[in-house]
């Protein structure tokens, strides 16, 4: 296969990522000092595996690698990787622990594996390289323990000039239109375009190149906000095209990393495009008229990017805080809806007329009292009733023991003719007892029947 024929043997052959070669090597050559981890993060193809292979043979490094097909949950991690990072090979030679995607470090196949990893990283005796396609998905932990390089997406005329020096070596017989076709489709992704160039043989006429189709060429949000920042231009827009998120999630994330961009004067131009990118959103949601997304999407990504200037450093995008707050008011929402729905269901209404509901039980709860046998009512627990109201739950929850405590109180009924009549039947009954027991009495002993009173002694 000419992927692996034409595999890079050394530093020069890699295309694409020079600039980045001086970085890694200054991570390699200082890791005894510094042991931190080398993430290397970018698209697919981009070289990210190539560059570690090529640096390991380079400087004379074993390779231990694990990749994305291995099961690499806690226990296999502590025992490839693990035992690879505390131990050197035979003779003294150095090794190099490659761990590919490490993005796709999750769920329950992988249960553990982040945890492992990282104290892998941070008791590790010989240096540890990741690779990623998305920064964000790797865990917090891990980034804040590794030196990051990120690995740009190949541009059209790299892998066109890589699929001409194949071809020009192999002797195919391929038009340079062809060529250039072929690596537009690939997207980016100098593996795929070779493998494409490889699946149409050693003649390739014009319209062949429509064999292998295009690539998925969605771009990151990642590498979206990266040419909006440095870029300074309205075209910018276009870069956002591709990202699969609404206009308003995509202000989230303009409105999180701007200020991390921007400084001074730039930031608040940048901002009062912001807010009127918002307004026309909201306005677009009130009036269906949804052509004002079009005026938002300009004014957040264009507009932005003409607002200020940055400097030519790293900047360390992260999602929008509002998505972490959602995730850590899951259990109050969670909450609420119980709540709810106990309340729709004493009061047979939907959730909608039970929430309009709250705010007058909130000013009863005010009364710890009234709160209790509303509580008791609507079959409230405490976390249900401190949600409510955090400041007299105590109080409520009291009330509620006392209430306990005290037996009921049955009203007093009215005596009716027939009650009565029952009444005066019953002890009718029990005088008659009294009389048959005190004769029976009297047979058994004759002088208790002669002594009428006390002065009869």
């Amino acid at each position: 296969m000419l992927v692996e024929k034409y595999f890079p043997k050394n530093f020069s052959e890699i295309k694409g990522q020079q600039a980045l070669v001086k970085d890694i090597l200054a991570w390699i050559n200082t890791w005894g000092t510094e042991k931190k981890a080398l993430l290397i993060y970018g698209p697919p193809g981009s070289g990210k595996t190539t560059m570690v292979k090529v640096l390991a043979k380079e400087l004379g490094y074993d390779l231990i690698e694990l990749n994305a097909s291995d099961k690499r949950d806690q226990t296999v991690l502590n025992r490839i990787v693990g035992n690879a990072a505390s131990s050197k090979t035979l003779f003294g030679y150095k090794k190099i622990i490659l761990l590919d995607e490490a993005d796709n470090i999750h769920g329950k196949e992988d249960f553990g594996g982040a945890k492992a990893l990282l104290e892998i990283i941070k008791n590790t005796q010989n240096p540890i390289i990741l690779t990623a396609n998305s920064y964000w998905e790797v865990s917090q932990a891990i980034r804040e323990n590794c030196k990051l390089v990120q690995f740009k997406r190949l541009q059209s005329r790299t892998v066109f000039a890589r699929l001409k020096e194949i071809v020009t070596a192999e002797g195919i017989d391929a038009d340079e239109d062809i060529l250039l076709k072929i690596a537009e489709q690939s997207a980016g992704d100098m593996r795929a375009a070779i493998n494409d160039l490889d699946s149409l043989g050693k003649k390739i006429t014009k319209g062949d190149e429509k064999l292998v189709g295009s690539r998925d060429t969605e771009t990151s949000i990642f590498e979206a906000l990266s040419k909006l920042y440095t870029s300074n231009s309205i075209d910018v827009r276009k870069e956002f095209f591709n990202i699969d998120k609404k206009p308003d999630e995509l202000l989230l994330w303009i409105d999180e990393n701007t200020p991390k961009a921007y400084k001074g004067k730039d930031l608040l131009n940048s901002m009062n495009l912001i807010s009127k990118s918002d307004i026309y959103l909201k306005r677009a949601l009130n009036t269906r008229n949804y052509s004002m997304w079009k005026y938002a999407s300009d004014l957040m990504t264009g507009g932005v990017s003409v607002a200020g200037v940055t400097d030519p450093r790293y900047i360390p995008f992260s999602p929008p805080k509002y998505f972490q707050v959602l995730g850590s008011s899951k259990k109050a929402r969670e909450t609420n809806n119980v709540i709810l729905d106990k309340i729709g269901k004493k009061c047979h209404c939907s959730r909608k007329i039970a929430r309009s509901y709250l705010p007058m039980i909130s000013i009863l709860f005010l009364n710890p009292r009234k709160g209790a046998l509303i509580a008791n009512f609507f079959e409230l627990d405490m976390e249900e009733i401190k949600f409510i109201d955090e400041k007299n739950y105590r109080k409520i929850e009291l009330e509620r023991e006392e209430l306990l405590k005290v037996p009921e109180k049955k009203e007093k009924i009215k005596e009716t003719p027939i009650m009565i009549d029952k009444k005066n039947e019953s002890k009718k009954e029990i005088n008659k007892k009294e009389k048959e027991l005190q004769k029976e009495s009297e047979k058994e002993d004759p002088q208790m029947n002669q002594q009428k009173t006390l002065f009869d002694f």
